[in-house]
């Protein structure tokens, strides 16, 4: 039954999230172009793209 109503509720979100692809994409190419255009005039962008860099290099390096 719990199988049922996960598979319930990822289909419903996932029809959600396909049906407003365009905003869903907007709405993140906004937030990033945001937090670059800040992050480069405080300075830091530099520190916090290596930042993300090394979390992203963990998480790939977990699944190998």
């Amino acid at each position: 039954m719990s199988t049922l109503l996960a598979l319930t509720i990822l289909t419903a979100t996932s029809a959600l999230v396909l049906g407003n692809i365009r905003v869903v994409a907007t709405d993140t190419f906004r937030a990033l172009a945001d937090a670059t255009s800040r992050a480069r005039a405080s300075g830091t962008l530099g520190a916090k793209l290596a930042f993300g860099l090394l979390w992203l290099m963990i998480f790939l390096l977990g699944y190998v």
